[in-house]
């Protein structure tokens, strides 16, 4: 056991310490409460152990294997995981459009997936080339499809493939953190990076502000086999010589972060509580209550404000643009 323990974080190569076991056994009964759902048996799961570093308290998954392509294909059809929308999509188009003005630019989406954000960004941004990457067939065939320029590929095949091919912005939605070798990920955007442009990224703010009080499963692996903090972000910039930015949107009010996690600690996920019950269970027991309460008033800060549940951060090797 010894040995699972020594292993180096994949940020900066410093040790780690141990913090949490999650046995298969674990992890399938997590999954069962998440998704009120038993996962069938014949989806493979490995133990894991959770570590982190001591240097940038990255946690990170040992070993550090994502999940099976079984799980994959389970838990990607399960009903909502693929969002309509997410907050950091919208973010990055405004952003964009009050940098570029009529500029014609182009964008390289990696992990795009099914093409929400394809179709989002080719709706709202005029004069601009869209470019998706994706390494599941049915996902690109159904962008393709969609009408996508969209290829089969991974950052690093495509540059192979391509390597002439540069993008003012190269962005990449909820994929880092499920990657075991973040610092090649993002070394690979930036070789088909433009001068003076910018790589966006977006993952969870780990811990969420749920996690003080209520352990969720997709937050950890074999979903997400690496949790970035802002320390553990500004190491990795460190690491490529890039320069960095976060952004997030407004985190909710420490009460209402509060009433969320004494719900979910008193009547789990899939419970529909109505406010008057919730009300009434607080009343019955305060003293939780404000405990869960007092944990909230001590959550991370970003840029001055409470850390929300996930971040945008811009990586770049130039100080003349910002968000």
């Amino acid at each position: 056991m010894s040995e699972k323990f020594s292993n180096k974080c994949p940020v900066c190569n410093h040790d780690g310490i141990h913090i949490r076991s999650l046995s298969q056994k674990n992890i399938i009964s997590e999954l069962e409460d998440y998704f009120a759902e038993k996962p069938p048996e014949k989806i493979e799961i490995i133990d894991y152990e959770i570590q982190q570093c001591k240097n940038c308290s990255l946690e990170y998954a040992f070993p550090l294997e994502a999940g099976s392509q079984s799980f994959y294909q389970w838990v990607t059809t399960r009903v909502g995981y693929y969002p309509e929308s997410r907050w950091e999509w919208l973010a990055v188009i405004e952003q964009i459009k009050k940098r570029e003005r009529q500029n014609s630019i182009s964008v390289l989406d990696v992990g795009c997936g099914g093409g929400n954000f394809l179709e989002i960004a080719a709706k709202k941004l005029s004069n601009t080339r869209i470019v998706g990457l994706d390494t599941t067939p049915e996902s690109v065939d159904q962008c393709q499809k969609r009408g996508f320029e969209v290829y089969c590929e991974t950052i690093e095949s495509f540059y192979n493939k391509f390597s002439s091919e540069k993008f003012n912005y190269v962005l990449s939605f909820h994929c880092l953190e499920h990657i075991s070798q973040p610092k090649e990920f993002i070394a690979s955007m930036l070789s088909v990076l433009k001068p003076m442009g910018s790589i966006l990224i977006s993952t969870p703010y780990s811990p969420m502000s749920v996690e003080s009080d209520w352990f969720d499963i997709l937050n950890h692996p074999p979903h997400h086999i690496l949790r970035f903090s802002k320390k553990s972000y500004e190491e990795l910039a460190r690491q490529l010589g890039c320069e960095i930015e976060f952004y997030m949107p407004p985190a909710n009010s420490a009460i209402a972060r509060a009433a969320n996690n004494f719900s979910l600690s008193k009547f789990g996920k899939n419970q529909t509580v109505s406010k008057l019950r919730l009300l009434q269970a607080i009343l019955k027991d305060p003293s939780l209550f404000w405990k869960i309460f007092s944990r909230q008033l001590g959550r991370d800060r970003v840029n001055g404000t409470v850390a929300a549940d996930m971040v945008l951060v811009e990586f770049k090797l130039s100080s003349k643009s910002s968000i």
